[in-house]
């Protein structure tokens, strides 16, 4: 059975330090147990040949990217399974596993910012999901204000799926409304509703 794509949310984030982060609207969390902090995931890192660009944990996953400053497009998937490889147009590509306690997750600058008016919305609380992570360079450095970050860097691609495989109950599934615990958590916190 062929995988099929369920949900996409499209997002700028601003890249500090070369890192921007992917983070579960739960925030930190020790549940489940076993799983490496934020800070020891963000700690293996590394610009170096053949060094890690991404890793993740519970709630948390960390990018480096090749410029310390810009504006980056990402676009997060959801799949109801594995989803097709990105191909040579997709030049790194790596999979973690990643735990999600509210299922809400969005794309943010490493060092604070507000969540979106809209989150990506995996349809579970407190599963775990493979994500994958897609880098390829962008169109070409722009920087048109010398006041804000330069764009076109790169363009990046992260695809979550079901752990356990494929689940063909995710392909219909609708977004949780307000009978979530979860979604209205995240409606009370950017204060509007979803």
């Amino acid at each position: 059975m062929t995988s099929r794509i369920v949900d996409r949310l499209s997002s700028v984030i601003t890249v500090e330090r070369a890192q921007f982060a992917l983070k579960d609207h739960d925030g930190d969390s020790d549940d489940p147990a076993g799983w490496p902090t934020p800070a020891e995931v963000a700690g293996r890192l590394s610009p170096q040949e053949g060094g890690s660009w991404f890793e993740a944990t519970v709630n948390w996953a960390v990018f480096l990217s090749e410029a310390e400053w810009h504006d980056v497009e990402v676009e997060l998937e959801l799949w109801d399974g594995r989803p097709p490889e990105g191909g040579p147009e997709w030049p790194r590509s790596r999979v973690a596993p990643f735990f999600a306690t509210s299922g809400l997750v969005y794309a943010c600058p490493l060092y604070g910012g507000d969540p979106p008016p809209r989150p990506l919305d995996l349809r579970r609380d407190a599963a775990e999901w493979l994500v994958r992570a897609e880098v390829r360079p962008g169109p070409g450095w722009e920087w048109p204000d010398e006041e804000r970050p330069p764009v076109g860097v790169e363009r990046w691609r992260v695809s979550f799926w079901p752990a356990e495989g494929s689940d063909p109950r995710l392909t219909n599934a609708p977004r949780r409304g307000g009978d979530s615990g979860s979604v209205r958590r995240y409606a009370e916190t950017v204060a509007r509703p979803l």
